[in-house]
């Protein structure tokens, strides 16, 4: 399958074709406000798995999930502690967060600790499609595994491009460093990367 190219111009027509190839367990290129990612549909175990390979990343190293809304993490996340969420939103911008106890079903999406990550979205575009698809988007650097991260499309490498089923090239400011990591420990913060 040849890849698809979503231009500038944004449209109910293009958010469904980017539904379209994700539900069908397709892999997406697109920017973020940190740095140009690959993805798929979280939910769907083999799609996840595609990107791991496309990466040429190690399974034991879990992915980011890109989700709409800090309301919907708890879909994915046992016990989750409400107070949590006042931490993270004293942060200037959205970090990505490692929250323990992931519900059983997406195990899969999690490290050995059964620990899952997920970072809000504030590109619009991002948001409306996660919304639509009714499950969060894997979020991981457009590149292989090892390699620099890439800051514009044109940083991408000619195996990732040719890996992926749809491009969404839309305007996105990026700032060119991926997103903070923390994680929260008992109402405590850990920074993992800053």
């Amino acid at each position: 399958m040849s890849t698809k190219v979503w231009s500038n111009n944004y449209s109910s027509t293009k958010v469904d074709s980017a539904l379209d190839v994700l539900n069908n367990g397709g892999i997406i290129l697109y920017p973020t406000e940190t740095i140009w990612a690959i993805g798929c549909k979280s939910i769907l175990k083999n799609s996840v798995k595609r990107v791991f390979d496309i990466k040429k990343r190690p399974y034991n190293m879990p992915l980011i999930n890109l989700i709409d809304s800090i309301d919907n993490i708890s879909k994915y996340v046992e016990n989750l502690n409400i107070e949590d969420f006042d931490l993270i939103k004293k942060n200037d911008s959205p970090p990505t967060v490692i929250y323990p106890n992931c519900i059983s079903k997406y195990r899969f999406l999690a490290n050995d600790l059964n620990e899952i990550s997920f970072r809000v979205s504030p590109v619009n575009e991002l948001k409306e499609i996660i919304s639509k698809l009714d499950s969060p988007i894997i979020s991981s650097s457009a590149n292989i595994s090892g390699e620099n991260f890439p800051k514009s499309l044109d940083n991408i490498s000619k195996s990732i491009i040719n890996s992926v089923d749809l491009i969404l090239n839309f305007e996105v400011k990026s700032s060119g460093i991926p997103s903070e990591v923390i994680k929260i420990n008992n109402g405590k913060i850990e920074y993992l990367r800053k």
